[in-house]
């Protein structure tokens, strides 16, 4: 069951756009066209979604790129039919994962770093 992001964004440079497309990919999104994407992957044989490594990272990321970059955003959706969950009794699902457990994947453009993504996953914190 799929999450589905789309968004129009103001003025962003075609750069902008790879560098969300590669980060959206690397988390294992699919890219579905124009400022469109989709976790999970079409054919992936995921039984649940990865919220906690997959999902909520990219929209943070997301996120943090429209507060740092200043770009308008003139519209989004974020359309779930989702199911996530974790029981390592039955051996379901993924619990949130330390940076260098989390599976990232190849993206078509490669101008969003895995050593950069790593690190920024790794250097989130709490409190603050």
């Amino acid at each position: 069951m799929p999450v589905i992001l789309t968004f129009d964004l103001e003025q962003a440079s075609q750069a902008e756009h790879n560098r969300l497309q590669s980060l959206f990919q690397r988390l294992g999104w699919e890219d579905l066209g124009g400022s469109s994407y989709r976790y999970p992957r079409l054919g992936t044989k995921e039984k649940v979604e990865d919220w906690f490594n997959h999902v909520v990272p990219a929209l943070m990321l997301f996120r943090n790129y429209l507060l740092k970059s200043n770009r308008k955003l003139t519209g989004y959706t974020l359309d779930i039919q989702s199911s996530a969950g974790y029981n390592p009794g039955r051996k379901f699902g993924k619990p949130p994962l330390s940076a260098s457990k989390v599976s990232l994947y190849t993206p078509t453009r490669k101008t969003f770093g895995v050593k950069k993504l790593k690190q920024w996953l790794a250097d989130d914190r709490f409190p603050y």
